[in-house]
């Protein structure tokens, strides 16, 4: 005869096993989170993205990427789709997908703050599995007149194979132009220099000149500065090679 200890037990067990077994359906059912834009190269406060800002008569680049949603496969080679849903762009601008990256790119033709919305959509793969839900990122562009900036400095390196030093930076302001100076000298590397051309065209900046090695072997600060009036420091290590 079965004790009623041994029934409660097996008793507990099964039902603990139902539980287990409608959880791990309901999580497999469950469609996946929303994907999100990444806004690591804005200025963000309260949920809202400054992408910019952005000067009239200068050209601009801002790469939009998202992260999230349900694992993709393809075909495409991006796999979100976007659109503006709420606000617009500043007269100029356009969001568009060259290169596989949503891109805001033009040039800006007024001045003005222009908030909009962002909807990021994930694409239907060739799985065939449900796409999810869409998300959303609220965003703003800030059109000046000539001296509106937000350059993201990044780092700085010297590779004696490949040209001398580079300059990684991130500003919306493509057609910025750019120098470098050793801080504890004062000494001009380069000045009023471009950025080198490559894609994608999406804010992401490496100007650079050649020249010998600039500092101490053991690396020394740069002074990064552009004809917006953005300026940083930077510590530029040794030489690779």
């Amino acid at each position: 005869m079965r004790s009623p200890l041994r029934a409660l037990l097996i008793t507990g067990s099964l039902v603990a096993a139902s539980l287990g077994a409608a959880t791990s359906a309901a999580a497999k059912s469950s469609p996946p989170a929303p994907p999100t834009l990444i806004t690591t190269n804005f200025a963000c406060s309260n949920g809202v993205c400054e992408v910019g800002p952005g000067n009239v008569g200068m050209s601009f680049a801002a790469g939009l990427d998202g992260t999230g949603g349900p694992v993709y496969t393809g075909p495409e080679c991006n796999p979100y789709t976007m659109q503006v849903i709420s606000g617009s762009l500043p007269p100029g601008l356009q969001l568009g997908e060259p290169d596989c990256e949503w891109t805001v790119t033009g040039t800006p033709t007024q001045a003005g703050m222009y908030p909009f919305t962002v909807q990021i959509t994930p694409g239907v793969n060739n799985l065939g599995q449900i796409p999810g839900p869409s998300g959303t990122q609220q965003l703003t562009i800030t059109i000046g007149t000539g001296s509106s900036d937000r350059a993201v400095i990044k780092g700085a390196s010297f590779n004696v194979h490949v040209g001398g030093l580079r300059i990684s930076a991130w500003d919306a302001n493509i057609g910025a132009l750019w120098s470098v100076s050793v801080t504890s000298t004062g000494r001009v590397l380069f000045s009023n220099a471009h950025r080198i051309p490559y894609y994608p065209i999406d804010g992401s900046q490496i100007v650079g000149g050649g020249g010998g090695y600039p500092c101490p072997f053991g690396g020394c600060d740069l002074t990064v500065t552009n004809n917006l009036g953005s300026s940083a420091t930077v510590l530029l290590g040794k030489p690779t090679y």
